[in-house]
């Protein structure tokens, strides 16, 4: 009996160059992600989904130009539409995380 990874095929296609950062309001490792962002020395954008599945922007992601703005919001849905729904979930260079990441990979992503 062999355990093999499974790979979901589906590929990303955002662009920017920004860490996306999905969040649930009242998830547990959403809020246990929380500190580690505001430690981080690279630039994350956070989009919550609100109990009512509407989102919320942060400041930084309202001060991106249009585009930008429209690719993160249509590969986030595609994302979730195609992958489910798992937070949080961390997106970079059109790669993404589902769940809370190691210790080791999380701070890679938000500090190197």
């Amino acid at each position: 009996f062999k355990i093999t990874k499974l790979k979901i095929p589906f590929k990303l296609n955002i662009m920017s160059d920004k860490i996306i950062i999905l969040s649930k309001e009242g998830c547990p490792w959403c809020e246990k992600l929380d500190p580690e962002l505001k430690k981080a020395k690279n630039e994350y954008i956070k989009i919550l989904m609100n109990k009512d599945d509407t989102f919320t922007f942060d400041e930084k992601f309202t001060q991106l130009d249009d585009k930008e703005r429209e690719s993160i919001i249509k590969g986030s849905r595609e994302l979730m539409d195609n992958v489910g729904y798992y937070f949080p979930t961390i997106i970079h260079n059109n790669e993404y995380i589902l769940g809370f990441p190691e210790e080791e990979t999380l701070n890679k992503i938000l500090n190197e």
